[in-house]
């Protein structure tokens, strides 16, 4: 079970702080009746409009994660930082049933995305919210998105460096390095490479 740090904002570095699974409300802002109310549903966007959506869902009240990283973008006469979604045409919200059809209303917004095989809109597990959130915030390499189930070799936990305390799955790679992994429920996963040296059995 996943017990660790508030995520901070990308641009600072922090070591991390131990937290227990309780506090993942107080990490959102909300208590513990609001929690019970609410849930994290994923929904498809148009193409390109992740941003876009991101903003008109805030702008009604929905509460919103957008996961996104900066990279540096390469033009001809100029380079620049962008935010990126590392997950294409996807957003997350935080509602509770009522509000759905507000989400399907939206222009941008294709559709809410159910487990394989249901038609009901799927429950993302917050642990996974919070532990994605973390990862963006705290990692100083790429992070990427794989929608593929993986293979996994170990369950570990980060003992050093920024991602400190993080629980999460590790695999080896063909060329020899590891990754770790933070599994999004039925979407895949995000994973970063990752020092063998950095990680515990757990």
């Amino acid at each position: 079970m996943f017990r660790d740090d508030e995520p901070k904002p990308a641009s600072f570095k922090f070591m991390a702080v131990k937290m227990n699974q309780n506090d993942f409300a107080s990490i959102s802002g909300t208590d513990d009746r609001e929690a019970r109310s609410k849930f994290w549903i994923a929904a498809y966007t148009r193409s390109r409009s992740e941003k876009k959506a991101d903003i008109e869902l805030r702008a009604i009240g929905i509460e919103t994660f957008l996961p996104v990283q900066q990279q540096i973008r390469q033009w001809s006469d100029r380079t620049k930082k962008v935010e990126v979604p590392i997950i294409p045409m996807v957003i997350f919200a935080y509602v509770r049933e009522q509000e759905l059809s507000l989400i399907l209303s939206n222009h941008l917004i294709i559709k809410i995305l159910s487990m394989p095989g249901e038609k009901v809109p799927a429950h993302i597990p917050t642990e996974h919210i919070e532990r994605l959130r973390f990862i963006l915030g705290q990692s100083d390499v790429p992070v990427e998105y794989d929608p593929h189930p993986f293979r996994i070799d170990d369950s570990v936990e980060i003992v050093r460096g920024y991602l400190k305390g993080l629980r999460g799955e590790v695999h080896e790679c063909s060329d020899g390095s590891t990754e770790f992994i933070v599994r999004i429920d039925f979407l895949g996963g995000a994973k970063l490479k990752i020092n063998k040296l950095d990680l515990i059995h757990i």
